[in-house]
């Protein structure tokens, strides 16, 4: 089966869908009547949809928590599982994140990477093969999530309200080539407390993502402190202050990342709380400093928490705050770790209440999911592999583990699936997200080859 030539001829409108989908901030907001997740990703769900429509396909949406885009018959089905939502944009970018601009190669937006250029890629690889009436056995179904990014209520409602058919096979392109066999489980939780000072303070927007800044306003009279501090940090890049009605503002630029990949970040909410420690602070300032100085400090694996693991075939637990504000009296952290596949989440959860215990902090979790592992032997993970293989010529990179979590584990028989590759910047929940048009091709190539295996 060669499409080359066919291939070549989408490449221009394939950016141009993405950029569109793009354009369309999707991060979840307020719900609304017939918005579970607020208007964004439901505007990007209807997007989607609309696309899938154009290109000929059959469409059903789920009251905008999830839809279907779906080609071909058969008794059997082909999944791909992926999303439309997106984290926050953050601070840092030297383009528009709404903007989906296509500049120097590439296209630049929130999105262009998680998940909805990996989509578009797959839509577009469903036509090819639709247009040119290669034979398949299978049908192929996309399924778009609208609340991967927080807490996927959305393929809870899929898959316990709807109650729809589930694919034989299937994948979710919402991660890396080659392939991921096994993700980590996932613990994301809360920690707050009571706040009876006028505590302000903030940083990060999601439980996944690294905080790339954290600011706090802190007295006039610190100054001095704070100069000092700065001074003798060896950080004192990440940090600035300016004077703002008589009051200090003190932000911290870190650098962000995704919560599966902790090292390729910089925590600028755990930073500043260092920062802080080192100063002549007091009252509840002081506690939640060192509650967090205590607890989690710049250490990225659970460490002070008491909660390290490690094993060979599911990696190293990660812990990662991503967010922290006041509102209406409480402190609130957030929390995410990823834990390795052979350590029960529930063991984890336990050991975390343990360690609060006398703290005067409220643990609540937000979302939990097990760990998955596809054995690497296994038809579904040999077809894939060696659809990526064919394409790209790559025999020696091999399947792994990874912390990410996604879709891929809330059905049976399937598996994460691109679509970074392994020499492309992973720049997922940062600043200046973008895809590179070279890149692109390769997706393409290989989701039409991966698909057609899959299907035939």
């Amino acid at each position: 089966m060669d499409l080359t030539k066919e291939m070549q001829s989408v490449m221009e409108p394939l950016a141009k869908d993405i950029s569109a989908l793009c354009q369309i901030n999707s991060v979840e907001g307020e719900a609304k009547p017939g918005m579970p997740f607020g208007e964004g990703p439901a505007r990007a769900l209807q997007a989607a949809l609309e696309l899938g429509e154009k290109m000929g396909f059959r469409t059903e949406n789920f009251d905008n928590y999830v839809g279907h885009i779906e080609m071909g018959e058969g008794e059997e089905m082909v999944g791909i599982l992926g999303h439309v939502d997106v984290v926050p944009a953050g601070d840092g970018w030297d383009f528009d994140p709404w903007g989906g601009e296509i500049a120097d190669g590439k296209i630049f937006g929130r999105g262009t990477l998680d998940d909805k250029g990996p989509l578009v890629t797959c839509l577009y690889a469903m036509k090819l093969l639709k247009d040119a009436g290669i034979p398949l056995k299978r049908r192929i179904r996309v399924i778009l999530g609208t609340n991967e990014e927080t807490n996927w209520a959305c393929m809870d409602y899929y898959l316990h309200q709807v109650k729809p058919e589930l694919p034989t096979v299937a994948f979710s392109p919402d991660a890396e080539f080659p392939l991921t066999y096994a993700e980590m489980g996932m613990l994301q939780y809360t920690l707050t407390r009571p706040v009876t000072e006028h505590l302000r303070i903030q940083g990060g927007g999601a439980f996944n993502s690294v905080p790339s800044s954290a600011e706090i306003v802190l007295p006039a009279a610190l100054e001095d402190a704070l100069k000092a501090a700065i001074a003798e940090s060896e950080n004192s890049a990440m940090f600035a202050y300016e004077m703002e009605n008589g009051e200090l503002k003190l932000t911290a630029k870190g650098v962000g990342a995704h919560a599966a990949h902790l090292e390729e970040g910089v925590n600028a909410v755990s930073y500043l709380m260092e920062l802080l420690s080192r100063m002549p602070i007091s009252g509840e300032l002081k506690e939640v400093v060192t509650f967090y100085q205590q607890h989690f400090g710049t250490c990225l694996f659970g460490e002070k928490m008491g909660i390290a693991e490690e094993d060979e075939d599911g990696g190293r637990l990660t812990l990662n705050i991503g967010k922290v504000f006041v509102k209406d009296g409480m402190l609130t952290f957030w929390c995410d770790s990823r834990i390795p596949v052979r350590t029960p989440v529930q063991k984890i959860e336990e050991k975390v209440q343990e360690k609060l215990q006398g703290t005067g902090y409220t643990f609540a979790v937000a979302s939990k999911e097990n760990s998955l592992y596809v054995p690497k032997d296994s038809k579904l993970v040999s077809t894939l592999m060696e659809a990526y293989r064919t394409v790209t010529g790559d025999r020696e990179s091999q399947p792994m583990y990874s912390g990410g979590a996604t879709y891929s584990r809330t059905i049976d028989n399937c598996v994460a699936f691109g679509c970074l590759l392994p020499d492309q910047i992973n720049t997922m929940h940062q600043a200046n997200e973008c895809l590179e048009l070279k890149h692109l091709e390769i997706w393409l190539q290989i989701m039409v080859e991966a698909i057609y295996q899959l299907a035939k």
